[in-house]
């Protein structure tokens, strides 16, 4: 096969004088599974499924277990600033909560600092189930990462927040909670 040299190389084209267009190729065809993106887009797609599938006995969703989650971590704060942290359209935070707090997982209640808005809390009953639903989480974690060392899942965890940094992701925040979905 012909070769080409590196510099001014078209994109996907050798990156050494040595390598041959179909080497290049190799490592960056999803077809052969040798593409980090479609390999994370299959690993994400395959884990959120099983993570959904965990969390339906409990009659919730990742998107609530991550609402859950925050308000757990920020109790008190207002609705607003939640859904600005998080990314959240405030059409599309309102329909969230309005859910769980029909549910009777969490409540909104007068904010102490600004009479215009409600502070976030979780209820006794969405702690229970939070708790429930980290012990799920944890399981998850644990077998995603079943064949990997210590060493190594931190350097996963390491390369892939790199990964995240560098396509302006924020970090601890699953794009889909954002996303249009069942509490529009």
């Amino acid at each position: 096969m012909a070769q080409r040299p590196a510099a001014g190389r078209p994109r996907g084209a050798p990156s050494t004088a040595s390598e041959t267009l179909e080497e290049a190729a190799t490592h960056r065809d999803p077809r052969r599974g040798n593409s980090v993106a479609f390999l994370l887009s299959q690993l994400g797609s395959a884990g959120s499924h099983a993570f959904s599938m965990l969390l339906a006995p409990l009659d919730i969703g990742p998107r609530h277990f991550a609402m859950l989650n925050f308000v757990a971590d920020g109790e008190g704060q207002s609705q607003q600033a939640l859904g600005s942290a998080l990314g959240i359209p405030a059409s599309r935070m309102v329909g969230l909560v309005d859910e769980l707090e029909g549910r009777g997982l969490l409540e909104r209640r007068p904010n102490p600092a600004d009479r215009r808005s409600h502070a976030l809390y979780l209820t006794a009953e969405g702690q229970r189930l939070l708790d429930r639903a980290y012990a799920l989480a944890i399981a998850h974690e644990d077998h995603v990462c079943e064949a990997l060392t210590a060493a190594e899942r931190q350097e996963l965890l390491r390369l892939l927040t790199k990964i995240g940094d560098s396509l302006g992701m924020t970090a601890g925040v699953h794009p889909e909670l954002a996303a249009p979905g069942d509490c529009d």
